[in-house]
């Protein structure tokens, strides 16, 4: 297929995909593996959650609670698999375009999408899954367990295949929960082992195509560049939050009894004893570095400085990313990385033999420029508008801050949210939806073209003046590439939002 075709393929697969899930969702009480005879959604709710559910985003404006076995099974769990099947099978087609010589074949779109689902993602799932299993997250089909609780009365505690559906969740960088608490619930993530091995398996799938690239194109130094880059920067995000989080929460300064309350832990406010406020702040960078925005802990409880981290990590965009698509969005940001290279030493931007011409730094910068539009657009909608203020219910800069992260989460196909919005309206659901399709397709679509255009150019040797990308000049030069464009571009938002929280001294 040329990346034509290969688009069309993609997208007619991914748009069939989309109306199979809208109608389960919306009329799940009437299809079977039902026992609590659970009610569908409304169509609004069922269109952002098959979006979401198909662009690999799992924003979730449900709680996990309500769906059926079926719907958490054949649409949820299958969109988890395909969605990130898709994103797998962009990688090669888009090495492809790097690596032909005036070819304008990119492979076959199905034909990655099979092997990338069994050859990767069915059986790492699979381990992953057991792992769970052993850890006590519960695979189950009975319903819901009555039992006694000490103070003698009963309650139904809603069980299901929740660690298959954890597995895929995690590796596929989806997040979607299947209980509303996400990882935070002890049936999705048990126990510290557990949270352990789900932290690396979420970093590791889009750390593993970033490697497999350099393998593929012959150079796997760069691959190991690349992974270097990314890790500065995460390390970076992580020591902020991390620093925020070891802080004593300024609004429990004292309880209603005049007892100092013992903050030694750290601002434990929305988070699990059993990860304290390390673990929770390594998650928080780890799912908004990938699209994953599973949660272990409450990101609107975070402190000012706590959050501005995720927020980061999202503006970035390119930084480990999704499985698949993670590779392409580092790409965009090399492409303008090697174009002001060239301008620097007067020459003319090439990236492994291929040269890099104003098409596709022109392409690039619409992608890098996508995000903005995509966040800061809608978040003014629903600053400025009625149907978006009535969801606000936290005043001032955290108000704020809620719905920014809201927009990000969706635009940036996170997920994540800091839930203390109302998001579930026809407002939220319309808008969010149609930011989450558009930031999933749309670079899709220009970074296929891009591999288009690549793959029917010659490949030049390399010379003295050639810019070189498996040292650590190449290394400084694209971390500072993507603070600058991902990071900066943002600042001034932030400044209204959590960064003004912190200066004011907000929690």
């Amino acid at each position: 297929m040329n990346w034509k075709q290969y688009l069309f393929s993609l997208l007619i697969f991914n748009g069939i995909l989309f109306v199979f899930l809208f109608l389960v969702f919306k009329f799940q009480n009437i299809l079977p593996l039902n026992p609590l005879n659970l009610d569908g959604m409304s169509w609004d709710q069922a269109f952002h959650t098959a979006s979401t559910f198909v662009s690999n985003t799992n924003q979730q404006h449900y709680g996990g609670e309500t769906l059926s076995y079926f719907s958490q099974l054949f649409a949820v769990g299958l969109a988890m698999f395909l969605s990130a099947g898709t994103g797998l099978a962009l990688a090669p087609a888009f090495t492809r375009g790097i690596q032909n010589e005036e070819e304008s074949k990119l492979g076959n779109f199905y034909v990655n999408l099979i092997k990338g689902l069994i050859r990767f993602l069915l059986p790492v799932s699979f381990i992953v899954g057991l792992i769970l299993i052993s850890q006590g997250s519960p695979q189950w089909f009975g319903g819901e367990i009555v039992v006694n609780t000490i103070e003698g009365v009963k309650q139904a505690i809603r069980v299901g295949p929740v660690a298959g559906i954890e597995a895929i969740k995690t590796l596929g960088t989806n997040g979607g929960g299947y209980f509303a608490a996400n990882a935070a619930h002890p049936f999705e993530n048990p126990t510290i082992l557990a949270n352990i091995v789900l932290n690396l398996i979420m970093l590791a799938s889009p750390m593993a195509i970033i490697y497999a690239f350099g393998i593929w194109i012959g150079k796997r130094r760069h691959g190991v560049i690349l992974i270097g880059a990314l890790f500065v920067i995460f390390l970076g995000l992580f020591w902020v939050t991390a620093a925020g989080e070891a802080q004593p929460n300024r609004a429990i300064i004292m309880n209603e009894t005049n007892l100092t309350v013992d903050q030694s832990a750290g601002n434990m406010e929305g988070k699990e004893t059993r990860f304290g406020s390390l673990l929770s702040s390594l998650w928080a960078i780890s799912t908004t570095s990938t699209t994953n925005g599973a949660v272990n802990s409450m990101h609107n409880s975070y402190t000012p400085q706590g959050s501005v981290g995720p927020f980061l990590a999202m503006a970035m965009n390119c930084l480990y990313n999704g499985i698949g698509v993670g590779l392409l969005n580092l790409m965009t940001y090399i492409f303008i990385c090697v174009f002001i290279a060239g301008l620097m030493i007067g020459r003319a931007p090439q990236y492994l033999g291929k040269q890099i011409e104003w098409r596709e730094v022109k392409i690039a910068a619409l992608i890098i420029l996508l995000l903005p539009v995509l966040v800061l657009f809608p978040t003014s909608i629903a600053v400025i508008t009625e149907a978006g203020k009535e969801a606000i219910h936290n005043p001032g800069f955290t108000g704020f801050s809620e719905v920014l992260y809201e927009m990000f989460s969706a635009g940036a196909n996170n997920g994540s949210g800091m839930e203390g919005l109302m998001d579930n309206s026809v407002f939220y659901n319309l808008l969010n939806g149609g930011a989450i399709l558009m930031g999933r397709y749309l670079p899709i679509f220009g970074q296929l073209l891009i591999a288009g255009n690549l793959s029917k150019k010659k490949i030049r040797p390399e010379t003295e003046g050639t810019l070189k990308v498996e040292n650590l000049s190449f290394l400084v030069l694209f971390v500072g590439v993507m603070i600058i464009i991902g990071g900066l571009i943002f600042m001034p938002a932030l400044a209204v939002g959590p960064i003004a929280e912190m200066l004011s001294g907000g929690m």
